[in-house]
């Protein structure tokens, strides 16, 4: 090879390296943000069921967040759970694909990607949560979206009182929508 060719050889070989390197970053940033989302995602469901009452028939001594879907966010969720307590009541998160036995959750998380194909049976005294727009809108009782690149929340009241459960004042403050009881 010329001189030339070899320069030209190794122009190539660090573009190409280069190129390699920020699609490397670019996917790491990307994984980046989507578990820094799933944490933000894990602590709003948390809080969420800090301000929930249940019926007082309904909880025992735990009280059991299920998720559907969202690995991401179950992983955080359940990656310093070891002490929290709500209230009085010991925490505990269950991962499931199907409809779990009527008793076992408490709270149901359902992922986004999961909305679509998982039915949700209608059962009181469990607080549903998601991040799908469709579910939210219709049969979910917590609604996560994203607006302004901020994480939001929308509470339907009139499903709440269905099942059962009791928001707090201080969570209802926060929130972004609350559709209330029609009369």
């Amino acid at each position: 090879y010329s001189r030339k060719m070899r320069l030209m050889i190794r122009f190539l070989q660090i573009v190409s390296a280069l190129v390699s390197l920020s699609l490397a970053t670019a996917s790491a940033l990307a994984d980046a943000s989507a578990q820094r989302e799933d944490q933000f995602k894990a602590a709003y469901v948390f809080n969420f069921v800090k301000f929930v009452e249940w019926p007082a028939d309904s909880v025992a001594d735990t009280l059991t967040v299920c998720f559907v879907g969202g690995e991401g966010v179950y992983s955080a969720f359940t990656s310093d759970i070891g002490n929290k307590k709500v209230g009085t009541r010991r925490l505990a998160a269950l991962q499931v694909i199907d409809p779990p036995p009527p008793g076992t959750c408490h709270a149901l998380y359902i992922h986004a990607s999961m909305a679509s194909s998982y039915e949700l049976a209608p059962e009181p005294a469990v607080l549903t949560i998601s991040d799908a727009a469709s579910l939210a809108a219709t049969d979910g009782m917590i609604g996560l979206f994203t607006e302004n690149q901020r994480l939001r929340f929308s509470i339907d009241m009139q499903q709440a009182t269905r099942a059962g459960l009791r928001i707090s004042s201080q969570l209802l403050k926060l929130a972004a929508i609350v559709k209330r009881q029609s009369t």
